[in-house]
């Protein structure tokens, strides 16, 4: 009898468990009351093919100045190179530092492909300081500096300190490095921004112990601001993952080296950054053609890497040296995101779905089953770190998005909301001006545009049209840009 008493309260449990995690907190849905519809996306994407945006009328005014964008390639930096040069940098004031050459296609199809690019391990002290130290053309080299450090290795899912040296050789060693080389005076650097992340100040919520009366977890809805920077470090364990940890601490390094001389800061996008084919979310599963939702209902802040880039320059303005005295935004980060609501998972999954005109399947799964497996999928990835012997027996910690499914990405996977409000004051009231062009419904609907006309034209191998929709669009998505 005792056994069929516990049996049934842990199968109550588990229910309510199951149902609490598929809540909406009262704090969130106010951010975000309505959610998209297939006639609101389609009327958008219309929109989108007659109406292009042209960030270069957004972005500051050029400046004479030289630009070091570590992590150039990539999906910030390489947006930050568009925009430097569709404003009027001349390619020969712009170095890219990165492991990776140029792959993306709208910069292999600029002048970027004429920027001088530096191969660069950025955990090399000695490959930077080859890296910044490379001359530059007689006609740049005496102006003054501004570095964008956009570089980063993201592991979302690892929370254990053994674990942590994964990402803190990139991001914390890394960054150190890169901020050591420019702050040595022959460089002529005064301005120095780097990209963190709004997850630094995301806490672990509380998912054990849960009592069934809650309505949620605790700390199951966290509002993102740059309150945290005010207080003592947290303790590891007190951030969702060894990423947002080697941030963080990267950060404060940034900002405590803030001089009159050498003007630092740091962004912090929130929470997701989408905007190109290759990015880790909407690119990811457009072109996996499916998506596995275990909280569809979460509310959270996305951001276009565009207006990421937008925000770098716009520090930028605020922080050149036209007074001695550097401006109250200097040596401090700045959340920010997409102009208009946050959105949930579901409403991604729904555009893609709705506007993808290639295959594309979306289901969902009982939030209890995510965490049972993420907790063995950790326990298998904790297994071959502490017994690195393992590997070679043929063991391997599973790849995809599998193998990204353990409980720190769960910890980051709740409902949180960037509050941007100090970004966007004026730099006299201690903001950077912050200044975002797209919402995400409008940044979303236009990588999809983007993603449809790649898929037409064959650009994105292994993905083809779906069956039938050559008739269901005819074809006008050929006239589909996106001005970067």
């Amino acid at each position: 009898m005792l056994m069929l008493v516990l049996l049934a309260v842990g199968i109550f449990w588990l229910y309510r468990f199951n149902t609490a995690l598929k809540a909406t907190p009262e704090e969130a849905r106010k951010f975000s009351p309505k959610r998209w519809t297939q006639e609101q996306l389609k009327e958008a994407y219309e929109h989108a093919q007659k109406h292009p945006i042209d960030f270069s009328k957004h972005v500051p005014p050029a400046q004479k100045r030289r630009y070091i964008i570590v992590g150039g390639s990539g999906l910030v930096g390489g947006d930050i190179v568009l925009h430097l040069l569709s404003r009027g940098q001349p390619p020969s004031s712009i170095r890219i530092l990165d492991f990776a050459p140029l792959s993306r296609d709208d910069m292999l199809s600029s002048p970027a492909v004429t920027c001088d690019f530096v191969k660069t391990d950025i955990t090399s002290a000695p490959s930077v300081t080859s890296a910044f130290s490379k001359p530059w053309p007689p006609s740049v080299s005496h102006l003054p500096l501004t570095v964008f450090h956009t570089a980063a290795l993201i592991r979302p899912q690892d929370r254990h300190p053994l674990l942590y040296p994964l990402v803190s050789n990139v991001n914390l060693t890394g960054t150190l490095n890169i901020l050591t080389t420019a702050s040595q005076p022959h460089h002529n650097c005064d301005i120095f921004i780097a990209t963190s992340s709004a997850s630094v100040s995301i806490l672990p919520p509380k998912f054990f112990p849960y009592y069934p009366w809650q309505s949620h977890p605790q700390s199951y809805f966290q509002l993102c601001n740059e309150s945290d920077f005010s207080l003592p470090l947290r303790p590891h364990n007190k951030f969702f993952a060894n990423y947002a940890v080697s941030k963080a601490a990267a950060e404060r390094a940034i900002c405590a080296a803030n001089t009159p001389s050498f003007r630092t800061g740091c962004l912090r996008p929130g929470n997701a950054i989408y905007g190109q084919k290759t990015d880790p979310l909407v690119g990811n599963i457009l072109r996996q053609g499916s998506y596995v939702a275990y909280v569809p209902q979460v509310i959270q802040s996305f951001i276009s890497s565009q207006n990421v880039s937008l925000a770098h320059l716009q520090f930028e303005a605020a922080l050149l040296p036209s007074s001695p005295t550097p401006p109250p935004c200097a040596g401090r980060p700045f959340v920010i995101t997409d102009s208009g609501p946050p959105i949930t998972f579901r409403d991604m999954a729904l555009a893609c779905e709705t506007l993808s005109d290639a295959p594309f399947t979306y289901s969902e799964l009982p939030p209890i089953v995510i965490h049972a497996i993420a907790h063995v999928m950790e326990f298998w990835s904790l297994l071959l770190a502490r017994f690195p012997t393992l590997t070679k027996l043929g063991l391997k910690e599973p790849s995809g998005p599998i193998g990204m499914l353990q409980p720190a990405v769960l910890n980051v996977g709740i409902h949180s909301v960037v509050d941007d409000s100090n970004a966007k004051k004026g730099v006299g009231e201690g903001g950077i001006g912050y200044t975002p062009v797209v919402s995400t419904l409008e940044g979303i609907v236009r990588q999809i545009a983007e993603f449809n006309r790649d898929v037409r034209a064959g650009r994105v191998e292994g993905v083809k049209l779906r069956e039938g929709i050559k008739e269901k669009v005819g074809m006008v998505g050929e006239e589909v840009r996106v001005v970067a």
